[in-house]
């Protein structure tokens, strides 16, 4: 079945009209066929605007999300030097511990770590009196 065609004429600069008429060249094909796909193909992406709006809002989401992300590992790498600069001071002015504090420091890490594994999982923290855990519980 044969179709009606409008002409259109239009204008190109010299490099686009070379590009236009090497891949005619290449592809065997007219070069208004060529013209005509690449029309379609820029319609179709201009049409087809809302997949890409949605795209950018789930994009934004994610990218404010990974900020969030950034902000608490900021959070945690700052604990974390505090405690390691305030261990490290401690570490060198107090004697050596015996084997009961030993045992006693081994207890506390073993509890600590389980609660990290917890929270690690989803689950809710146990309940503290101490206000400034409670502060640091409240950012996230």
């Amino acid at each position: 079945m044969k179709t009606f065609k409008t002409r259109h004429q239009l204008f190109l600069s010299e490099e686009l009209s070379k590009r236009l008429a090497q891949r005619a060249k290449v592809t065997g094909k007219a070069k208004s066929d060529i013209l005509v796909e690449a029309l379609d193909a820029w319609f179709n992406r201009r049409e087809g605007g809302g997949n890409f709006e949605a795209l950018e809002v789930r994009a934004t989401g994610i990218e404010r999300r990974i900020e969030a992300l950034g902000r608490r590992q900021g959070i945690f790498w700052e604990a974390f030097a505090r405690m390691l600069r305030h261990q490290l001071a401690l570490a060198t002015v107090l004697p050596k511990p015996d084997d009961a504090g030993r045992a006693s420091a081994a207890r506390q890490f073993e509890n600590f770590i389980d609660q990290m594994a917890e929270m690690l999982a989803g689950q809710e923290p146990a309940a503290t009196d101490d206000p400034v855990i409670e502060k640091l519980r409240k950012l996230h």
